[in-house]
């Protein structure tokens, strides 16, 4: 990974934006941004790998990153991040025990790195930053329970046209067995749907 010079009125607004428009202070980015790295990843860097703990909070500035994990060894895609979006494992961030989930980079990736210890320091220092952190928390159980929702109730075809309605054009930027392990079926039953969307789209 490469560390570069940081943005840092752009750190600002995207963690601003990504926690859902709020707006900080003057004094609260400043903090904010004491704490922030920028990172350049190749694509297929691991940004965390299992057995490792979580020790951060990021926010994609340009690629796209995917969260998953194995089951059976079986390939389970949580989360793709792309321009705009956080991403972290929030069970290994808040408990600080190793994760089971792996983070790569699909594409080259730059990304804002928040470290984790010096967060909740800043947080318990400053009640603003700390509504910040519970922004964090209630962004990822939201995700995660909206998630949780569609895959027990949304079919193949529900699941792969919410991807492409929060992340529009994804499909096309990333492999289909990443596509087809995110929406629980094989690679052959993803290109049918998909080839129903085409054909949809025709008339």
């Amino acid at each position: 990974m490469k560390k570069v010079v940081v943005n840092k009125r752009l750190v600002a607004a995207e963690i601003e934006h990504v926690l859902g428009h709020i707006e900080l202070s003057i004094e609260a980015k400043r903090k904010l941004n004491s704490i922030v790295v920028q990172e350049k990843v190749k694509k297929h860097d691991l940004i965390l790998k299992p057995g490792e703990v979580c020790d951060f909070f990021g926010v994609v500035q340009k690629g796209i990153v995917q969260v998953y994990h194995y089951k059976d060894k079986k390939l389970i895609s949580d989360f793709f991040g792309t321009e705009g979006y956080g991403f972290f494992d929030v069970e290994s961030f808040i408990t600080g025990k190793p994760t089971e989930a792996t983070i790569e980079a699909l594409e080259p990736t730059v990304y804002v790195k928040i470290d984790r210890k010096k967060f909740l320091a800043l947080c318990d220092e400053e009640e603003e930053l700390n509504s910040v952190y519970q922004k964090m928390l209630e962004f990822a159980l939201i995700l995660s329970h909206n998630r949780l929702d569609s895959v027990l109730n949304d079919s193949a075809e529900d699941k792969y046209d919410n991807l492409e309605r929060r992340i529009p054009g994804l499909a096309s930027r990333i492999s289909a067995i990443n596509v087809a392990s995110y929406i629980g079926v094989t690679q052959e039953t993803l290109c049918r749907i998909k080839s129903k969307q085409e054909d949809f789209l025709l008339f």
